[in-house]
């Protein structure tokens, strides 16, 4: 098949996005913390049809107006207070730092304002337990923006898989590796730093997703970072039907940032960085295929129409996304930092 037609392919399934009434007034977005993520995701949201950036806000009014020089949006704000109470914001999308995750999102939840939040939703399971009892009592629209799972590239390779066209999975093979500068946040504990909130939710996101459910066995071994968070990781997941995935993920080197998924009758390469994926590869004894997906925008809008479908339906929560399984990975990544003996200054 030839690239002109793989990329076609790409544009018909993009060509599936949600698409809202035009008569319908925009949703009004608010983006708290502008590091970035933050960037990527006011491109998607500027970009995607039915949403507006809104407002932009942060603890620094110098800087959330230099965010703003190449951004259109009608207010900018020096606090997280200011955005939270301005009653025309209908969505806020979190993006600070993973330790400011739970306070951030409470607010925002109490003052009634549905709420997408950067992954890892909160540093620990008790934090994102009581996020979701504020949302689910309060009737409020929440999800973690775990965008990968919007991703064609890989909303095709489970396609692929449901089909049979390689058989039955047997392994994972997930790496999200990057060096990261030796005063980078995501080295300090008390940010909630280290790989595996950082980096290695994604890979551990990546298997369970595949095999849909939870591994029965976990084996796990990590290198500290010379400021105590994590620094590089390798996991082992087992499922008592037969899957197996090994996971490494790191901030102490740069990885493949590669994906694959084998099984009896074949295997699927995720085209790197695998979480951001825009192709893959499938290979079985009948033929070499190779997908090309390309983002309409950058690959964030796909969450984004996501929040506005769940909205327009009356949805509290994404059943592509559900709050079960944030709360269940958080969980298993807690369960991890206690084998290694890592507890943050803010737990």
């Amino acid at each position: 098949m030839s690239f002109s037609e793989n990329t076609r392919i790409g544009e018909l399934l993009n060509e599936q996005a949600y698409k809202r009434d035009s008569q319908k007034q925009a949703y009004k977005w608010g983006i708290i913390g502008l590091g970035g993520i933050a960037k990527q995701m006011a491109e998607a949201i500027s970009g995607t049809m039915g949403s507006e950036l809104y407002a932009v806000a942060s603890k620094s009014l110098d800087r959330a107006r230099t965010f703003t020089k190449n951004v259109d949006v009608q207010k900018v704000y020096g606090s997280y207070e200011e955005l939270v109470d301005d009653p025309d914001v209908d969505v806020i999308y979190i993006a600070n730092i993973h330790s400011q995750h739970f306070e951030t999102a409470k607010m925002a939840l109490m003052k009634g304002k549905a709420v997408l939040c950067e992954k890892p939703l909160t540093i620990n399971a008790n934090q994102a337990e009581e996020l979701i009892s504020i949302a689910q009592k309060s009737n409020i629209f929440f999800m973690e923006a775990m965008w990968m799972k919007f991703n064609p590239s890989l909303n095709k390779l489970k396609e692929l898989i449901s089909e049979g066209s390689i058989g039955k999975v047997l392994k994972i093979e997930a790496d999200f590796s990057i060096e990261f500068p030796p005063d980078s946040n995501r080295r300090l504990s008390e940010f909630g730093g280290g790989a595996l909130l950082d980096l290695g939710i994604y890979p551990i996101t990546f298997a369970n997703w595949i095999v849909g459910r939870f591994p029965d066995n976990i084996k796990s071994k990590c290198i500290l970072a010379s400021t105590g968070v994590d620094g590089l990781d390798s996991v082992t997941f087992e499922w008592k039907t037969g899957e197996k995935a090994e996971l490494s993920f790191g901030i102490d080197r740069l990885g493949t940032l590669s994906a694959k998924v084998l099984g009896t009758d074949g295997y699927i390469e995720v085209f790197p960085p695998f979480h951001g994926a825009q192709g893959i590869c499938l290979h079985n004894s009948q033929e070499v295929k190779e997908l090309y997906l390309p983002f309409r925008i950058n690959g964030y809008e796909y969450e984004v129409e996501e929040v506005m479908r769940c909205l327009d339906m009356g949805l509290k929560e994404s059943p592509k996304m559900p709050l079960i399984e944030t709360l269940e990975t958080m969980k298993l990544m807690d369960g991890l930092r206690s084998e290694w003996g890592i507890l943050f200054p803010c737990e």
